[in-house]
C-alpha cells in the first residue's frame, strides 16, 4: 500500500481481519495473525510497537447435541466448555435457595430466571470494576455441588450470546434460548443428554500497543479491541473499530504531538477483558489525560453515537459541533466496552459506537451475521476523522 488511500485502507483492514482472518478469539492462531497485522500497520504509521501478552487458552468446539424427551434442542456451547457425553436427570435451579434443597450432583443443572438475566462473570475477571455478588455466590455453590453438566437459559429468544465463558470452569455447559429453556424446565425430572466435542490448548492473547512520544508527561489513549467471539467474523465488532484506529494513526503520522499518543488494540474484550486488566495494572492510569474507545462503529442502519464521561461541557459542545461537519453523530449511552477501565477512575473518556448497538447483540454481533456487507465504510472514515480532530482539541487543551 505505497500510495495511501483512505477509502481503500478501511476496506483493506476490514477485509483482512474479518474475511481473510475471520473469527479471532483470544488465544487462537487467528488472534495471533490479527495481532501481527495490527502491529505491522502501526509500525508503518511510525509508532513504536510492543506486544503485551497474557495467558489464554485456545479453545474450539466442533460438535454439540442436546436432547430432551427425545427432542433435539438447539444449544450454543459455552466458551471453554470441555467435551462430554452426559445423560442425567434435568434439575432446574433459579436461586441459591433452590441449590440448598435440590440435588444437582451428577445431574444436569438447568440455570434459569433472574439469576441468569446476565452473563456470569468468570472467576479470573477483575472485580474491582464490576461484580454481581449473587451470581458469584450461586456459581460457587453450583460448582461445589458437581453437576454432570449445566444448561444456562438465555433471556434472549436465541442461544447467543452465551452466558458462561469461564476458562477455569471444568463442568461442560451450553446455553439455550428463552423459549427452548422453558421447554427444558417443563421437562424437569426427565433425563436429558448432552454431547459436546471441543478441544483446548494453552496459548496466549496480546494487547498491541503503539506509542508516539510527546513532551508533556501526559498521554492520550485511543483504543479498540480486535478479538471476537468464537462464532463470528467480527466485521462491526470490531474490525471496524480497529480500521478506524489504524486510519487515525495514518492521519497523525505527520503531526508533532505534545502529549504522548498511545494506541491500544486490546486482545480480550470478548473474553471478559484480561488484556484491559493487564494494561491498567502494568501502566498505571494517573498520567492519562484522556481516553477514546472505538467499538462497533459503521453499522449502515444507525447513526454513530458518542458517549462522554467526565468531559468538560465546553469540550463536549465543541466535539458535537465539529461532528456536524463529518456525518450523523448523536450523543449516546454506551458503557459495555474497554472504556469501562478508564471513566470510573475519573479520566475524561469518549466512547464511539453505532447507536443502540446493544440491541444488535446476538442478532448481528457475536453471530455469523457480522460481516462487511452490514457496514458503511464512509461512517468509519468520518469517525476516524472526527477522532483525529478531538485529539488535536485535547492537545490544545493542555
Amino acid at each position: 500500500m505505497a500510495n495511501f488511500n483512505q477509502k481503500g485502507y478501511v476496506e483493506h483492514c476490514i477485509n483482512r481481519l474479518s474475511v481473510e482472518i475471520g473469527a479471532r478469539p483470544a488465544g487462537s492462531l487467528a488472534h495471533l495473525a490479527a495481532a501481527d497485522f495490527i502491529a505491522g500497520e502501526m509500525k508503518m504509521a511510525g509508532f513504536d510497537v510492543v506486544l503485551q501478552k497474557y495467558p489464554c487458552p485456545d479453545w474450539r468446539d466442533f460438535y454439540s447435541e442436546l436432547t430432551v424427551g427425545g427432542k433435539r434442542v438447539p444449544a450454543a456451547v459455552n466458551t471453554f466448555s470441555p467435551s462430554c457425553d452426559v445423560e442425567a436427570k434435568l434439575v432446574p435451579v433459579s436461586s441459591i435457595e433452590d441449590l440448598s434443597r435440590l440435588d444437582v450432583t451428577n445431574n444436569i443443572a438447568v440455570v434459569y430466571g433472574d439469576i441468569a438475566s446476565s452473563s456470569f462473570l468468570p472467576k479470573n475477571f477483575d472485580r474491582r470494576y464490576y461484580v454481581v455478588e449473587s451470581q458469584d455466590r450461586f456459581m460457587e455453590l453450583l460448582e461445589n455441588m458437581k453437576p454432570g453438566a449445566i444448561i444456562t437459559v438465555n433471556h434472549y429468544d436465541r442461544p447467543r450470546p452465551v452466558l458462561l465463558e469461564d476458562s477455569e470452569l471444568s463442568i461442560p455447559s451450553v446455553t439455550v434460548s428463552r423459549q427452548d429453556g422453558l421447554f427444558v424446565v417443563q421437562n424437569a425430572g426427565l433425563k436429558g443428554r448432552l454431547k459436546i466435542v471441543s478441544a483446548r490448548r494453552e496459548s496466549y492473547g496480546s494487547n498491541v500497543i503503539g506509542r508516539r512520544p510527546g513532551n508533556s508527561g501526559k498521554k492520550i489513549v485511543i483504543c479498540a479491541h480486535y478479538d471476537t467471539n468464537p462464532a463470528t467474523p467480527g466485521a462491526m465488532d470490531n474490525a471496524a473499530g480497529i480500521s478506524a484506529l489504524l486510519l487515525i494513526g495514518r492521519y497523525l503520522k505527520q503531526v508533532e504531538a505534545k502529549h504522548n499518543i498511545e494506541f491500544v488494540a486490546y486482545g480480550g474484550e470478548d473474553s471478559w477483558f484480561p488484556g484491559d486488566a493487564l494494561y491498567t495494572k502494568e501502566y498505571p492510569p494517573q498520567n492519562i489525560a484522556a481516553a477514546i474507545n472505538i467499538d462497533g462503529i459503521g453499522f449502515k442502519e444507525t447513526q454513530t453515537s458518542i458517549t462522554f464521561f467526565g468531559c468538560p461541557e465546553k469540550l463536549q459542545d465543541n466535539i458535537m459541533n465539529t461532528a456536524k461537519r463529518y456525518g450523523d453523530f448523536v450523543s449516546g449511552q454506551f458503557y459495555e466496552s474497554d472504556h469501562g477501565f478508564f471513566w470510573p477512575l475519573g479520566i475524561t473518556t469518549l466512547a464511539f459506537t453505532s447507536n443502540e448497538v446493544m440491541g444488535l447483540l446476538g442478532k448481528i454481533t457475536h453471530t455469523e451475521n457480522d460481516t462487511p456487507d452490514i457496514l458503511d465504510n464512509r461512517k468509519i472514515e468520518q469517525t476516524a476523522t472526527l477522532i483525529r480532530d478531538v485529539i488535536l482539541m485535547l492537545e490544545q487543551k493542555r
